[in-house]
């Protein structure tokens, strides 16, 4: 890391059936994090289109608007002056899309895309019935880290942050900041779960966590970011909103020197078979 700081935020929005009225929830939220001097902007996990929709539909909106979605992503970062992360997809193979997460920088140049790894097929959901796996690579070049600022974000998408061999896998890879987008789809505890799991991931790999989530009622909002203490240091309860916080360089040094359990681990995390 080579400047001190860098002020991010996550959106807290919901991702519509409708695409213009996302592309016009991005740049609105994106203006207002730029003019509240953030650097980067995340939006959550399927930002580009309703996750609750058909394979069939999820698919035909892939095929037909996502270079579209991506490149008036890439517009608004020009425009806003931002770098934005959000949730979008991809053409994929068998009438499947990709569940995608893109990573624009403020010129509207591409730092980084991300397919989703860890498909939701839990609590009686089934998202492998939508979206097409991800494909496992050598070296673990599936995973997706960029630079922007001085510091490097690795992304993660959502059900992504039950496997914690992930969030190591891209610390091992450089990253000082996790960041999340995010539909944690709402449920008995899961809010408490979704909380948990962040602080988790920030407590054991000594990183900040910057997540980002769509609303109740359908997920459970709390879009967050947490310290390498695993605080809360900004939150949006409920709604629409931004939680901007300026991440230190040296809190994340600080941490490491005080509890360098990076150091001390007597296991490294390898991919078998």
């Amino acid at each position: 890391m080579n400047t001190t700081s860098i002020t991010v935020a996550v959106a807290q929005a919901v991702g519509t059936a409708d695409l213009a009225q996302n592309i016009s929830t991005i740049e609105r939220m994106s203006a207002e994090a730029s003019q509240r001097g953030a650097e980067i902007v995340a939006f959550p996990e399927a930002m580009m289109f309703d996750f609750t929709s058909s394979a069939e539909d999820l698919f035909a909106v892939a095929c037909n608007h996502g270079e579209e979605f991506e490149n008036k992503v890439r517009s608004i970062a020009k425009k806003t002056g931002i770098a934005i992360v959000t949730g979008a997809y991809a053409k994929g193979t068998n009438a499947l899309a990709r569940n995608m997460m893109i990573a624009i920088d403020q010129n509207g140049e591409t730092l980084g895309q991300y397919q989703k790894l860890h498909l939701y097929d839990a609590f009686r959901y089934k998202e492998s019935e939508k979206n097409e796996p991800a494909s496992l690579k050598p070296d673990f070049n599936e995973l997706v880290t960029f630079e922007l600022g001085g510091f490097r974000f690795g992304l993660l998408n959502c059900y992504d942050i039950r496997f914690p061999e992930m969030a190591r896998l891209l610390i091992d890879k450089g990253a000082d900041v996790l960041l999340v987008s995010s539909g944690w789809v709402a449920g008995p505890l899961k809010e408490f779960h979704w909380e948990t799991l962040l602080k988790a991931r920030a407590i054991e790999n000594t990183c900040f966590v910057a997540a980002s989530c769509q609303p109740a009622p359908l997920s459970v909002g709390l879009s967050m970011i947490v310290d390498p203490n695993g605080i809360p240091v900004s939150t949006v309860p409920q709604g629409d909103g931004l939680a901007i916080s300026t991440i230190n360089a040296e809190r994340v040094l600080e941490t490491r020197e005080t509890l360098p359990c990076l150091q001390h681990r007597r296991y490294a995390v390898r991919q078998l078979g």
